[in-house]
């Protein structure tokens, strides 16, 4: 079936909302925007999933968002190797697509490699630019050989945007300082926030993508930032528990 792109504007006219009006709010979660919008770049661009990484001011490049473990899978092989399409794109600062991974496999070997067993067949990485600096990269995954029209392009473009709006939203020159400030927080953030995962799948015996939708959930609902959040149950002042009570509690609950 065609693809109507009237409501394709009009979910991303939504997502640029949803995104950028947090922002104005004041109540903005770095962690829990940047893997809402890995979320929209899923559902925009008809990806099977997608993942946002950056250059580590400490060095080499860190995974900071991934729509679901596979992509983080993925994103992690290339922030180790630093080999692959996400990473070629940040060091080139480039648009890497990759229509159909066989065919490509020769390029990155490993990386082919581990794509190839998770499912993935075709791969589009943006690069985010920061005063003409790449300081990171989206990647944007399929299950299927896909062909990249310019509409995909300036959609993932947008996308990458957002994320990189969403890192620095602040004016002037000390910008790419601030990116280095928030990017080490935000890696210590993920630490907690899957060390809380892992608490709250464990407990429950649930799936660790169960266990974070429910933190998700309960974060945006009790507008708790993710990472206050993450530490109460690594803490143990909020127990898992808690989380699912509250869930069944929603008015919208079934």
């Amino acid at each position: 079936m065609p693809e109507n792109k009237s409501s394709t504007s009009s979910s991303l006219i939504d997502a640029i909302s949803e995104v950028t009006g947090a922002l104005v709010d004041g109540h903005a979660d770095t962690g829990a925007a940047l893997y809402r919008i890995t979320e929209i770049c899923a559902d925009l661009l008809s990806a099977t999933a997608s993942g946002i990484m950056i250059i580590d001011p400490r060095g080499g490049l860190a995974v900071v968002a991934a729509s679901d473990e596979r992509a983080r899978l993925v994103e992690l092989l290339q922030s180790q190797s630093e080999s692959g399409p996400c990473a070629d794109c940040i060091r080139t600062s480039s648009v890497i697509a990759v229509e159909d991974l066989e065919a490509d496999a020769y390029r990155w070997p490993e990386f082919w490699t581990v794509a190839s067993e998770i499912g993935f067949r075709a791969i589009l990485a943006v690069p985010m630019i920061l005063d003409g600096r790449t300081v990171g990269g989206l990647n944007i995954l399929f299950t299927e050989p896909t062909t990249f029209d310019h509409e995909r392009h300036r959609r993932a473009s947008v996308l990458a945007d957002l994320a990189l709006l969403e890192l620095t939203h602040e004016r002037g020159e000390h910008r790419v300082g601030r990116l280095s400030e928030r990017t080490l927080t935000l890696l210590n953030d993920r630490v907690h926030i899957g060390q809380a995962t892992g608490i709250v799948a464990g407990t429950l015996d649930i799936s660790p993508a169960r266990a974070r939708a429910l933190i998700d959930d309960h974060a945006r609902r009790r507008r708790i930032a993710l990472r206050v959040l993450a530490r109460s149950i690594t803490g143990g002042s909020v127990r898992p528990t808690e989380l699912l009570m509250a869930e069944t509690q929603r008015p919208d609950a079934p």
